[in-house]
C-alpha cells in the first residue's frame, strides 16, 4: 500500500494515516525518486527498540556509506555547521561531545532563566492586549524561545536580530527564497561572527552558555571551533523550532478540548503533567532526525540494507494503543506517560528541561491572562508546516 506522507491534507491530520500504518505496515518502505529506501517505523515498541540500537541504526552517515558514495557537499562550511555536533554523532564521538556539552548545559543554568522567561511572556502579551487578537505563532510562540536561547547563549541584544537573520539559512533553507549564493553568504557571516564571539569569551568570560562551552574540558580535551559553531547553531535551530511548535500545538489542543483546559484553570498544579500530555498528544517533532542503517539487518522480517534511511515516527508511536490507553484523547491527568517527544537513549534531547520550562510558563501565562481564547480561523483551514521532521502551525489567529 502507498501512503500519502507529504501532502497538505496529510499534514493537517497525519494521525489517521499513522493508525493505518501501525495496523497494516508498521515498518513501511518508502521508495524515493532517487532510488533510495526510507523506512517509516510507526509502532511504539519498534521505535523504542531502534532508539536503543546504536549498532544497526546510526546517526553519522559515514558509518553507513563508503567514502566514495558520500556527497561532496558534506565538506562544505554549511554542512559542517549543521552536522558537526552530538545530534549527528555515534559513540565514541557522541560520548565525548555529550560529556563536554553536559558540563555547560546545567539544570542551574536553565532554572536561572525562569524569572526572565516569565517577565518576557508578560511583555509579549502586553503588546497584543490593546488589539484584542493575536497570531500566537508570530506574536508569542516564536519570539519567546528565540529570546530565551539568545539569553542562555549570551548573544548580546544588539546582535540578536542579525544572528536571527543569518540563522534563517540553517532553519529554513528551502522556504525563504534564498539562492545558494545568498545562503552561503549567511552561513559565512554566522561562522565569522561566532568565531569572533568565541575568542572574545576566551579573553573575557561571562556567566553564559557560550563561555561554558568554550571552557568545557575533560582530560585536556575541548570542543573545536567547528564543534562549538555547530553546537551553537543546533541550539539556535531548536530555539526557533521545537518549543515554538510545543506552544502553538499545545494552545490549539487546549482550545479544542475546553474540558481539559477547565481542569487546568481550576488546578494550576496540573500544568506540569499537562505539558507532558501535550508533548505526547501532538508534539513538536513528527519524526526523528535521520538515522541510517549501519549494518544490513533483518528486523521482524524486513531486510533493511546498509545505507537505507530510517525515520522513527514519534507522532505515531505516541498515539499507539499498545503503549497508551485511549491515545487519541487529550488527558492532562494521564499517568505513566512515557512519551517519546524528546527521544530516548543516548540521543535523548539535551534541551528537554528548557523546553518543558518554556512550555509550562508560556501556556500557563497565556491562559491565565486570557482564559477565554477563541480561534479566529476555522480549525479545518489552519495550515501546517511542510516537511517530515517538525509538526507545527504556520499561524494561529486568536481572539483574546
Amino acid at each position: 500500500m502507498v501512503y500519502d506522507l507529504f501532502s497538505t491534507a496529510f499534514k493537517a491530520d497525519p494521525f489517521a494515516t499513522f493508525a493505518r500504518m501501525r495496523q497494516d505496515d508498521p515498518i513501511y518502505a518508502h521508495h524515493a525518486p532517487n532510488g533510495s529506501t526510507i523506512w517509516y517505523v510507526t509502532r511504539y515498541e519498534d521505535v523504542v527498540a531502534m532508539l536503543r540500537d546504536n549498532v544497526h541504526f546510526v546517526k553519522d552517515i559515514r558509518h553507513a556509506l563508503p567514502p566514495e558514495q558520500l556527497n561532496p557537499a558534506r565538506r562544505t562550511n554549511t554542512h559542517q555547521l549543521i552536522n558537526e555536533n552530538m545530534l549527528f554523532a555515534d559513540p565514541p564521538d557522541h560520548t565525548r561531545l555529550r560529556g563536554l556539552v553536559n558540563q555547560a548545559f546545567t539544570p542551574r543554568r536553565i532554572e536561572n532563566l525562569r524569572p526572565r522567561l516569565q517577565q518576557f511572556a508578560h511583555t509579549l502579551l502586553d503588546r497584543v492586549t490593546p488589539f484584542g487578537q493575536m497570531d500566537l505563532i508570530a506574536d508569542y510562540a516564536l519570539p519567546l524561545p528565540v529570546a530565551m536561547i539568545a539569553d542562555l547563549l549570551g548573544i548580546p541584544e544588539g546582535d540578536r536580530e542579525q544572528v536571527a537573520e543569518w540563522s534563517q539559512a540553517i532553519i529554513s533553507p528551502g522556504s525563504r527564497g534564498h539562492s545558494y549564493k545568498v545562503r552561503k553568504q549567511k552561513i559565512k557571516g554566522l561562522l565569522a561572527y561566532l568565531s569572533a564571539l568565541f575568542k572574545e569569551r576566551e579573553l573575557r568570560p561571562r556567566d553564559d552558555l557560550i563561555t561554558a562551552l568554550v571552557q568545557a574540558e575533560s582530560s585536556g580535551d575541548r570542543l573545536s571551533e567547528t564543534e562549538l559553531s555547530s553546537m551553537v547553531a543546533l541550539l539556535i535551530v531548536t530555539g526557533h523550532e521545537t518549543t515554538v511548535n510545543l506552544i502553538g500545538n499545545g494552545a490549539f489542543a487546549l482550545i479544542q478540548n475546553p474540558e481539559q483546559l477547565a481542569l487546568l484553570q481550576e488546578n494550576p498544579t496540573l500544568w506540569g503533567p499537562a505539558v507532558e500530555e501535550l508533548l505526547r498528544y501532538d508534539g513538536p517533532v513528527e519524526t526523528s532526525t535521520t538515522r541510517w542503517v549501519g549494518q544490513t539487518v533483518v528486523y521482524k522480517g524486513h531486510t533493511m540494507q546498509r545505507g537505507d534511511v530510517v525515520r522513527l515516527v514519534f507522532s505515531s508511536a505516541n498515539r499507539d494503543t499498545a503503549a497508551f490507553p485511549y491515545p487519541d484523547h487529550l488527558d492532562i491527568g494521564r499517568s505513566e506517560n512515557k512519551h517519546l517527544a524528546f527521544g530516548l537513549g543516548i540521543h535523548y534531547c539535551l534541551g528537554a528541561p528548557l523546553a518543558r520550562l518554556e512550555g509550562e510558563i508560556a501556556l500557563h501565562t497565556l491562559f491565565s491572562r486570557f482564559p477565554h481564547l477563541q480561534l479566529l480561523t476555522n480549525p479545518n483551514r489552519l495550515t501546517w508546516r511542510s516537511g517530515v521532521l517538525f509538526r507545527g502551525l504556520n499561524h494561529l489567529y486568536l481572539r483574546l
